[in-house]
Parts: structure tokens; C-alpha cells; sequence
């Protein structure tokens, strides 16, 4: 996967309970619910990670069992589904799947038989939009989805990416939210959309909010069940992808890595109340609260932006006061023109599968752990690999502080898959990687 791509920061958790049990979370307003430990060895991920023109996506499946798993990889489009490929994923390794990505709304299914895998995508832009997209697949369909990840500002477009992948019509209406005095746009073209069996939709929001730097996106289906993603491309700014959530949230931790530049924490309220916001800083230092954000107030049913500078490997953490809750994103500049975008996880958990970030040679692969709790953390990292048979290392991470994974470790397998566990406390775990010699970024 070689393309021109500049700076990105993306971030992506997929969180698994290592004795089969099975736990999914994000950087994200809300990690959509998983199958709880012990449930059904089967199940789906849904990956609406749209494309362009000679764009290059694939789609990473790991397996940290110890028995291979049956999947079943199905690309959809406009135009309807194309023919499911079988993979089989190993015990302790990962399969990468190339999927077509030449439209905006291109989209890939899975489906698992046999086990669990995790599952996330990149993205790799060209023909002049260059960048990297990075985010986990969704455990689940949903009938409410929203972000707070995309805009729609100078030189920039952005999408509601939304796929349908059963034999059923899905009906969903979509509202926008902005930063006061404009109010929220409800169009009669974004209302009662109807998407057909087994097909996807890139949906282009700037024609309902065009220079709009600070936007949310709610969604509701009346019909079906759907998943759904934003995208924003920018000759400027690279490509930047955020998995939206199933619900909005009261908490959200946002990870960003060290060498990170100016970051952007966009927030909304989609809802008729207002609501108090607080957001402190984790770092390898001391607490400090976000100075702009010790005490803001976000309206009803609008949106807004907030600057924060990271200091080394930094965690926002974001929790409502008083009154609704909350979707959030941050978007932080990378070394070159490819920013990143996460939703961050509302929820720390003791496992994690974090998939792939590097996209290219060379390849500087991160890993970033996130301790917000306040007791120490016993972190063991284990690579998976393509062949298998990955290496295994341990680390401490200190209460209400975030630690790097070391990377001449990660980079003896810079494009494996990253089992996390952790004993004393929950985390957060976060790839924060570069590649593709051109200052190509990836924050999973």
C-alpha cells in the first residue's frame, strides 16, 4: 500500500476478553455494544469506510484465540454487494483482505464463524487525496448513529458514510448541528432517505453546511438497521475517518500521541438540553484541566470546537457536568499535511486488539497506553503478526498518566495487529504510528 500519503493521526481500539469473552471499545462518543463473555462464536463487523478514486482500503481481521476462525468478506457500493471472499484467520495472527475503495461510499461486511476476530480498515488516498483513514469496524448494526468528527471547512468535503448489508430497505433521516447562532439543518432530502438490501451511501454534507468547522451528525432509522461512519478529505489536510456511535455519552477519553501538533476537540449536543462541560489532560506529568474547557457550556441541539495542545503523549479527557450528553472527536495535525480523527471510548477495559496503523515504508509503528484510573496497571503487549508466533513484552503504567509501548519492539512487526491486556486497572490502548515516508501518520 504505497501512495503519497502526509501526516495522519486516526485511533482505533477494538477491546477483546482474551478467554473467549468478548469486549468491543473505541476512541469513540460511545463503543457500540459486543458479545459479552461466553456469548455465541459467531458474529459481524461492519466497516463503512468509504473511498475515492484509485483509493486502496483493506481490511485487517485478527484472531488472539487459539484456534483458527472462518470469515466471509463481502464489498458493498452504490450498485449493490460483489461476491464474498473466504478467509481463514490463524490462532495468533492476522489476515489482511484488500477491498475495492473507489467510491465514497464503499463499504465491506464480515462475518465470523468458529471463534473471534477483531476488525479494522485503512483507507489510502490518491489521485491528489492523499492520506491515510484508519478506524475498528462496528461489532453491530444500529438504529441511532452519531459524530462529531466531521466538517466541512476551507478546501474540505465531508460524508456520512452509511451501509445497509441486509436483504431489507433501511429508512434513516439525518440532522446536522452547529456552532450558535446557526440552528440545526433537517432537510427534506436528508429525511426519509432510503437505502436498498445489501448496498451503501456516501451522503455530501457540505451542500447542507458548507465552511462549517464545528458540526455533529445524528442519525435515526425508522426501518432496518444500519452502521455509518464520517469521512473528511482535504488536499490540505489528508483524509480523517471516525466510526460514529451508537448513542452519545457522559465521558470520553480522546488519546493523542507524543510529536502530535495543534489538536481540535470538536464537541454537540444533539439534544433539546443543554450541557456543562469539564476536560482534563493525562499525560506522563501531572493532571491539568483543559484551559478553555474548565467549565464551558454547550447549547441544545448545537456544536462547537475547542483548541488543545498535547504535551508528549496526552489523553483529553472530556466528562459532562451537568445536564445532556455529549458526542465528541479530536483531530490533531500530524508531522506533515494528514491530520487524524478519533471519537475516543467512553469506557477503559483490561483487553484490547489494536489493528494496524502503518500504511507503507517506512514504517515507525506506536502504541499508546492510557491509565485513568488510580492505581498502577500491569500492561502485557503481544504482537499478531501475519506468520504468527508474535513476541510478548511487559509494562507498568502509573495511575492518571499515559506510557508508549516501546518501539524498536513494535517495529520488529510494524504491521501486526496488538493484543493488550491488563492487570491492576483498565486502559485504553492506542496505535500512533508513521509511514509512507512522507510523514503518513496513523493514531488507532
Amino acid at each position: 500500500m504505497r501512495a503519497r500519503g502526509q501526516g495522519l493521526l486516526t485511533v482505533v481500539l477494538v477491546g477483546v476478553i482474551v478467554a473467549l469473552g468478548v469486549s468491543f471499545d473505541r476512541l469513540g462518543a460511545k463503543p457500540p455494544a459486543a458479545a459479552r463473555p461466553g456469548a455465541a462464536q459467531s458474529g459481524v463487523w461492519l466497516c463503512p469506510h468509504g473511498g475515492g478514486p484509485d483509493w486502496v482500503a483493506t481490511v485487517n481481521l485478527a484472531n488472539p484465540g487459539d484456534a483458527p476462525v472462518q470469515a466471509r468478506v463481502t464489498s458493498m457500493g452504490a450498485e449493490g454487494s460483489q461476491p464474498s471472499e473466504a478467509v481463514v484467520v490463524p490462532p495468533g495472527s492476522q489476515v489482511r483482505v484488500p477491498t475495492p475503495a473507489e467510491e465514497r461510499g464503499s463499504t465491506t461486511y464480515v462475518e465470523y464463524f468458529g471463534g473471534w476476530v477483531s476488525a479494522g480498515w485503512i483507507t489510502r488516498g490518491a489521485s491528489g487525496e492523499a492520506g491515510i483513514g484508519a478506524e475498528p469496524c462496528a461489532p453491530e448494526p444500529g438504529r441511532s448513529w452519531f459524530s462529531s468528527g466531521v466538517s466541512t471547512g476551507q478546501d474540505e468535503e465531508g460524508y456520512l458514510v452509511v451501509m445497509n448489508p441486509f436483504a431489507t430497505d433501511a429508512v434513516f433521516d439525518v440532522a446536522l448541528f452547529f456552532a450558535p447562532p446557526r440552528n440545526p439543518v433537517r432537510d427534506s432530502e436528508l429525511t426519509d432517505v432510503t437505502l436498498g438490501p445489501g448496498r451503501s451511501v456516501a451522503i455530501k454534507l457540505n451542500g447542507f453546511g458548507e465552511g462549517e468547522v464545528a458540526m455533529g451528525v445524528g442519525m435515526g432509522v425508522s426501518s432496518g438497521r444500519v452502521a455509518a461512519a464520517t469521512t473528511v478529505v482535504s488536499e490540505d489536510r489528508g483524509i480523517a475517518s471516525v466510526l460514529a456511535s451508537t448513542a452519545t455519552v457522559r465521558t470520553a477519553y480522546l488519546p493523542t500521541p507524543a510529536g502530535a501538533g495543534q489538536s481540535i476537540l470538536s464537541l454537540a449536543v444533539p439534544t433539546d438540553q443543554g450541557s456543562d462541560i469539564g476536560a482534563l489532560l493525562l499525560s506522563k506529568g501531572a493532571t491539568r484541566p483543559v484551559p478553555n474547557l474548565a467549565a464551558a457550556a454547550l447549547e441544545p441541539n448545537s456544536a462547537g470546537i475547542f483548541p488543545v495542545t498535547p504535551e508528549g503523549p496526552t489523553s483529553v479527557s472530556v466528562a459532562v457536568q451537568e445536564g445532556g450528553s455529549i458526542m465528541a472527536a479530536l483531530r490533531t495535525q500530524g508531522p506533515g499535511k494528514d491530520d487524524a480523527a478519533t471519537a475516543g471510548t467512553a469506557d477503559p477495559a483490561t483487553a484490547w486488539v489494536v489493528p494496524p496503523t502503518v500504511a507503507g515504508e517506512p514504517a515507525k509503528p506506536g502504541v499508546l497506553i492510557v491509565n485513568p484510573g488510580d492505581t498502577q496497571a500491569i500492561v502485557t503487549i503481544r504482537l499478531l503478526p501475519i506468520d504468527g508466533g508474535g513476541a510478548e513484552t511487559t509494562m507498568t503504567v502509573a495511575p492518571a498518566s499515559v506510557a508508549s509501548v516501546d518501539a524498536g519492539f513494535l517495529a520488529a512487526e510494524p504491521d501486526a495487529s496488538v493484543l493488550v491486556t491488563a492487570q491492576g486497572g483498565s486502559v485504553i490502548a492506542l496505535g500512533a504510528s508513521t509511514s509512507s515516508g512522507s510523514h503518513a501518520d496513523s493514531l488507532f
